[in-house]
């Protein structure tokens, strides 16, 4: 916890409340203890730091950083460290080229450089938080364990327990207390202190991405359009406003993502709750450079499954109905199973892939929580479809795998594309659309877009094309329509 005597801002509007009794406030250089660990990269900052996602990707991010190489269950190996399925940080493959960026577009950060922290309402260190997951293999655990529970400490969580299933209640230790924040508007304040803190320890002048990676939320009837945040000065002062004027809690997901977007970050809804409402949006774009994206992490399943959908119909045939089940055992769906408001919200998003189609597709999902399985997700599906002369034609798919590590590259790549993009000041709307490809439904600006994965990837190359070039001929002085003087037009709320 950042206190008076710590924090290296002078301003007293965004401190944590402290019970510290000295007036001073230190200059940036009187900690001597502090020490850069970036030289100047990108910071990624997660909201559930301590769950299977976030210690997977720090662990990741460590093994690659340190080049390690470890043994697996069986005794294959050595194996070494890589970004497989970030498309960020591979190069191309092939004669033809491939999906990697490293080597086709100047400028993407090194994710071995960056900065990585966030916040939990659990107090388990990271590496043992990471052991405790037995996602990775051990050989590869052991050897990163005691770097991430020495080097990296976690902000105490704003915690709302209306917000999240009862299973989780009793470990939900690590959280600021009432005497800390008694409401929404002392959160905001004190979640962008931590931010500044983290950029400010940790050395980060790139762009800094904060994502949420923890239990899915109930939807919340003032995120809906027409609920009363429709516009930056709505959702601002609904933060400012008690809890009894305002006629309800908001989640915190939407307090993160304020904050983070107040601080000149980009916050990226991992989950499926509707976090993304139109005052968030409307924050974002009146900053360039600043994105809020969502929703929900297309991973592994439901990524290929817009790949096949679109596959049948551009062969011709005519999808009807989709039916899917998929189970595992980790604390995301432990959550879902013990709360039916999160778990609605889960299955709100899985329903509506396919809308922007408007098509009559039956697409139904089913969701199971079985504790054995772990991480490791088991999903089904069958697609049926109507051919030539309304004949039937169904294929089935079986996918397995770990969710954690279907979802880390996803993480890495939106924190990356965000940076990238924030450097070329480019606008919100297209890089909502350039980064649906990582959502099951794409929210905020990207709303309605086309669900077809390769559409998708599409558009993903056009926007970064357009914005390689749009500095090119910045620099060659010709004209271009894009690029801009930053410029900050909310004002702040005392």
């Amino acid at each position: 916890m950042v206190t008076e005597s710590t924090k290296p801002w002078s301003s007293t509007k965004l401190s944590r409340p402290s019970t510290s009794t000295s007036s001073t406030r230190p200059k940036l250089t009187s900690d001597t203890n502090h020490t850069p660990k970036t030289h100047g990269s990108l910071g990624i900052l997660v909201i559930g730091i301590g769950g299977a996602n976030g210690t997977t990707m720090l662990a990741g991010i460590l093994a690659n950083r340190h080049k390690i190489k470890w043994y697996g269950p069986r005794g294959e190996g050595p194996l070494d460290a890589n970004y497989y399925g970030c498309i960020t940080q591979l190069n191309q493959r092939g004669v033809h080229g491939g999906v990697g960026y490293r080597d086709k577009v100047p400028g993407l950060a090194d994710a071995n450089m960056a900065a990585v922290g966030g916040w939990d309402i659990r107090p388990t260190k990271l590496g043992d938080a990471l052991l405790q997951a037995q996602i990775l293999d051990y050989d590869l655990v052991k050897q990163v364990k005691e770097e991430m529970n020495n080097n990296y400490s976690i902000f105490k969580g704003y915690y709302d327990p209306r917000f999240i299933g009862t299973s989780q209640h009793s470990t939900a230790t690590h959280v600021l207390s009432k005497e800390e924040v008694s409401n929404a508007s002392e959160a905001l304040k004190c979640i962008r202190a931590d931010i500044r803190y983290f950029k400010w320890k940790n050395g980060v002048v790139g762009h800094t991405t904060v994502i949420w990676s923890a239990s899915v939320e109930p939807n919340s009837e003032f995120c809906v359009k027409g609920g009363g945040l429709d516009t930056a000065q709505d959702l601002l002062r609904s933060i400012a406003m008690a809890e009894e004027e305002r006629g309800g809690p908001l989640p915190p997901s939407l307090i993160y993502a304020t904050a983070a977007i107040m601080e000149g970050c980009s916050f990226i809804n991992g989950g499926s709750q509707n976090t993304l409402c139109g005052g968030l949006a409307d924050l974002a774009r009146q900053q360039l450079g600043v994105y809020c994206l969502g929703t929900d992490f297309k991973a592994g399943q439901t990524k290929f499954k817009t790949a096949a959908v679109e596959y049948l119909r551009t062969m011709g045939l005519t999808p009807k109905v989709i039916a899917s089940s998929n189970h595992l055992g980790n604390n995301d769906m432990y959550n879902l199973a013990t709360a039916k408001k999160a778990s609605d919200a889960k299955l709100r998003v899985k329903h509506d892939i396919f809308a922007p189609w408007e098509e009559d597709i039956d697409h139904k999902v089913s969701i199971m929580y079985t504790p054995m399985i772990n991480d490791e997700k088991r999903d089904f599906v069958e697609y049926t479809s109507l051919g030539f002369l309304s004949q039937h034609h169904t294929m089935v798919t079986y996918t397995r795998a770990s969710d954690s590590v279907l979802c880390v590259p996803l993480m890495i790549d939106g924190a990356v594309w965000c940076d990238y993009f924030s450097r070329k000041s480019w606008n919100y709307e297209n890089v909502a659309k350039a980064l649906a490809y990582l959502f099951k439904v794409p929210e905020g600006a990207a709303t309605g877009v086309d669900p077809g994965f390769f559409r998708q990837m599409q558009e993903l190359e056009h926007q970064v094309v357009a914005a390689a070039e749009s500095t090119s001929r910045k620099k060659d002085g010709s004209k271009t329509s894009v690029n801009g003087k930053r410029s900050v037009k909310f004002k702040e709320s005392n």
